[in-house]
């Protein structure tokens, strides 16, 4: 624990500041982020960073399809809204985004 408390507090944060280099830190240091904290991640890169935001979302997607069991219309609806983080229609992508964690319970199996 650091000095300045536990470090997914400081993730937290780091995220409701909005200061990506302190959350990409933390978040190194945390080792592995759940799926909703990976998202809020991938947001903020989305608006402070643009150069990144398609790698970040890629890599979101990814962990999202091997840790979530989407339809394909979901994983459209993911990909869809990954791809307009960082824009005009951010919240809404955010939105649905959560949506789509929201609705499932855990990781899957076969």
């Amino acid at each position: 624990m650091t000095a300045q408390g536990h470090p997914r507090t400081i993730f937290r944060r780091a995220l409701d500041r909005d200061n990506l280099l302190v959350a990409e830190a933390v978040a190194r240091e945390i080792g592995r982020v759940s799926l909703a904290e990976a998202l809020d991640l991938t947001a903020l890169i989305a608006r402070k960073d643009p150069r990144r935001r398609s790698r970040a979302a890629v890599r979101f997607l990814e962990r999202l399809l091997d840790e979530r069991r989407l339809t394909i219309e979901e994983a459209a609806l993911a990909a869809t809204a990954l791809g307009a983080l960082g824009g005009p229609g951010h919240t809404a992508a955010l939105g649905t985004l959560v949506g789509l964690i929201g609705s499932r319970n855990g990781p899957t199996g076969l």
